[in-house]
């Protein structure tokens, strides 16, 4: 199934293709403040729909992982 997304203001928007079967929380303080959940699926069936360097990150600790978000609204997509 494909699904879409967006940050509030819809300026960062996706689009992702697979099966919404599960989804798992984060450990990391960000995720644990917002109530965030997980779902992984291959790059491949992820496709963002704004240009990449439009959004902004955010990283912390061993900055491996990414959180991207909106610049203008500041949500999360």
């Amino acid at each position: 199934m494909k699904y879409r997304g967006s940050c509030h203001c819809g300026r960062i928007a996706f689009e992702v293709e697979g099966t919404l079967d599960g989804a798992m929380s984060c450990n990391c303080s960000i995720c644990q403040r917002k109530g965030s959940l997980m779902w992984f699926v291959p790059r491949d069936n992820l496709n963002l729909l704004t240009a990449e360097e439009d959004t902004s990150a955010y990283t912390f600790n061993k900055h491996v992982i990414k959180h991207r978000f909106c610049p203008v609204c500041g949500t999360h997509p």
